[in-house]
This record gives structure tokens, sequence and C-alpha cells, in this order.
């Protein structure tokens, strides 16, 4: 591809993020990828390039669509003048490259200046500042900061350590362990590593590694019968089933079916048996869950929330998130917990998890909760991290160096009587 091609290719793709985030669509990887694969004949530097770009302008998005009125072309210009790289140079109307720029597009240039609001430079929606800042405190800056940095590639090991290291070391990969769970192996670098042979065998899995601290703190046992409400792809059940040394049962739900196939095809490659998984409809999901009522000894529920805490990693997720999306986030977490609590026997456990920074989705679903419910305890996590409720645990980029991600475990006790 020609300078000027990637240019227009960075203008479509802009375009179609713009219209995914306005309609709920796919995320931004999911559209470069899509995009890509059906121009082969573009080089790993034109997908480089244009990649780069388009997650440049995700990063600055807030700022970006404000000075342009959500124009794609303008805020292409926008962020090449801001790199000191002149768009005239790629906006020639020549064939594969952007119209010229008109007059209109030259004095948008002229009077370009970087940002001065603080959820500009910030990078947050101006509607979460006050929620964001009762959060971090005089902490906010850096950990807004961390929130805009990229995300490392971390590993979980599920079985033979010593096979994985000799795996990275023969091929010059760069790594570190986790600094919370023994588990976890941080690349310093991005990878694809679908392909490699550590992957492929099930030895590894991606979970960042506040997940994997999650699980630690379920306090899961061989022989246990376990529920995971929300299972999605199965992180946290495949993880789960390490700690039971694949003794007893884990019974994964979800809405969407492509998950629970993706979760299937984890599950054979990491060689256990323990799990069954559950479709639920709005036809089937009462009866289906009745079956499972006050039997289990844990119930793992990571509740589908506003994804706050995972903006490095999902940059574009930060403007997704509306007022109404997250409260209806937040009835959606009362009703799931309701469920995750009539499925818990007496002396068992929840376990409330979300990948969010936020309180009305943490702290305040947990306080509204044992307000109601006279035999719910929280057990006290032996870790601190910048929650404002004690005996949970709340991490974020900069305080522990992993995804925003909330934990609070509540146990099931018998109601004293007087």
């Amino acid at each position: 591809m020609l300078p000027s091609a990637r240019i227009e290719a960075v203008i479509e793709l802009t375009a179609q993020v713009a219209s995914s985030l306005k309609e709920n669509g796919p995320a931004a990887d999911v559209l470069v990828r899509k995009y890509f694969n059906a121009r082969r004949y573009a080089g790993s530097k034109d997908r480089r390039r244009v990649t780069n770009l388009v997650y440049e302008i995700i990063r600055r998005w807030g700022f970006l669509s404000d000075i342009s009125n959500s124009d794609p072309r303008l805020m292409v210009i926008a962020v090449l003048s801001f790199m000191d790289d002149d768009p005239a140079k790629y906006f020639t109307g020549e064939e594969h490259a952007p119209d010229v720029l008109s007059d209109a597009e030259i004095v948008f240039i002229k009077g370009l200046e970087p940002e001065k609001e603080e959820h500009h430079r910030l990078n947050y929606p101006k509607w979460l500042e006050t929620d964001l800042k009762d959060r971090f405190g005089e902490k906010f800056i850096q950990e807004m900061n961390a929130l805009n940095d990229r995300a490392p590639l971390t590993l979980r090991i599920v079985n033979n350590k010593s096979k994985i290291i000799e795996f990275l070391d023969e091929r010059g990969v760069k790594y570190h362990p986790g600094v919370h769970a023994n588990s976890a192996l941080i690349l310093e670098e991005q990878y694809q590593i679908r392909d490699w042979s550590i992957y492929r065998k099930g030895l590894v899995e991606i979970q960042d590694e506040a997940a994997q601290l999650a699980i630690k703190y379920v306090e899961l046992k061989p022989g246990q019968q376990v529920i995971d409400l929300c299972a999605g792809a199965g992180g946290k059940s495949l993880a789960s089933a390490g700690y039971m040394q694949n003794k007893g049962q884990i019974y994964a739900f979800d809405v969407v079916e492509a998950r629970l196939k993706a979760f299937r095809v984890r599950a054979k490659r990491s060689g256990s048996h323990i799990f069954q998984s559950f479709i639920l409809t709005d036809k089937n999901r009462s009866s289906k869950l009745n079956e499972f009522k006050e039997k289990m000894d844990r119930v793992i529920l990571d509740v589908p929330c506003s994804g706050s805490g995972t903006w490095r990693r999902n940059p574009e997720n930060r403007w997704r998130i509306t007022p109404e999306k997250l409260n209806d986030y937040i009835t959606l977490q009362k009703s799931l917990l309701e469920e995750a609590w009539n499925a818990t026997k007496q002396g068992g456990r929840v376990a409330y998890m979300t990948c969010s920074i936020l309180k009305s989705e943490n702290e305040n679903q947990i306080e509204d909760f044992l307000k109601t419910h006279k035999n719910a305890v929280l057990v006290p996590i032996r870790k601190r991290g910048i929650e404002q409720l004690e005996s949970c645990l709340q991490l974020s980029p900069f305080s522990r160096g992993t995804d925003g991600f909330f934990v609070a475990i509540l146990e099931k006790q018998a109601i004293k009587t007087q």
C-alpha cells in the first residue's frame, strides 16, 4: 500500500469504529482484523502503520470527536497534525488516496490546539469524572494515565512450568513473573501466541493477573460443587479446575452459545473433565437454575459490567458506556447476585467479581446486598488494594499493575434466631 492509501484505510476504519461505538457493534480489533483479512495484499508494515494510527485515534477519541464534530476524516487530519505529520502529503486526490484538503480543512488544521480540558487530556467521558475522582482521590492523574497505557500480555501457567520457561527462553521471549499471582507470567512484548505449542497443548492460557488472583480467593478445593454463572469463554472455570485438582464438578452457564462453544474448545485443550456447560435463555433460566438451589459450595459470579477496569486493554470501551447502560448493568448485577445466592448452600460462598473501577458496580453493590441479606457475611481478603469497603479487593493498573478488578467473597451463614 502507498502511504496515502494507508491513510485512506485509517479514515475508513475510523468511520467503522464510530459506527460500532454508536450501535454497540464489534470491537476495534475485530474491525481491523476483518478489514485486513479482506485485503491480503497489505503487508506487515501497512498493517502496523494503519493499526497504530487507528489506536492513536481511539486513545484520543473524546477529544478528537469533540473538535471534529465526529467527522472521521477530520479526526485523521487532526491526529496526523498533532504528530507533526503534514496531512497534505497524503490527501492528494490520487488513486487510493484521500481527496485533496478543502479550504475549510486547511483552516481547521491552522486552528488546532492540544488538549486543554482534563477529561480530554486523560481521555475519559466527562460524565464519569465525579465517580473516577471519588475512586482514585489524589492518585487520579496517575491512575488515569495508567488506564491509557497499553496492557501487557499475561499468561496463566496451567501446568509444566519448566517446559513453558524452556519454550520462552529458546525463542528469546522476555518475561517476568507476576507480582500477585504465582501462576502469572507477564510477557514484555506483544505476541500472537495461538500457534505456540505451549498454548495449543494447554500449558498456558491468556489471563490478566488480577483475574488469576481473584480465583485464588475463591478458596476452591477438590470435590466441590461449583457454578460459574457468567462463564463466558471459561477463563475462570479453567483456572478453578486447577485449584480443584480436576476433582468435583464445575457447571458453566452463559447466555451466548458462541462463548460456551469457545469454552468447550479450551476445556478440551486443558485435558480437564469436570465441566458441564449450559446455555441459559429467558425460557429455561428459572427452571434450570432451580435445579441447583442451595446445592453449591461456591458460585463464581464475574458479572457483566462497564469494563472500566480494562480501558487500557480495550480503549474504545470508555466511549461505549453511557449513564443508561451503566444503570442497566447495575440492575442486572443485583439480579445475578440474587441468583448466585439462591444456588449457594449454607456455609457456601459467592465470589462477586467485576472488571470495573466504579463504586456503583462494586462496593455499593456489596453494601446493598449485606443490608438485605442478614445471613451474608464478607470473608476478608488478605491483600490490600484501593477498595473503599474493608474485606473487599479493588485492583487498578497504577496501584497494582493489573487490570482494574474488584472481588468480594460472601459466605452464607445460618440466620441467628433470638
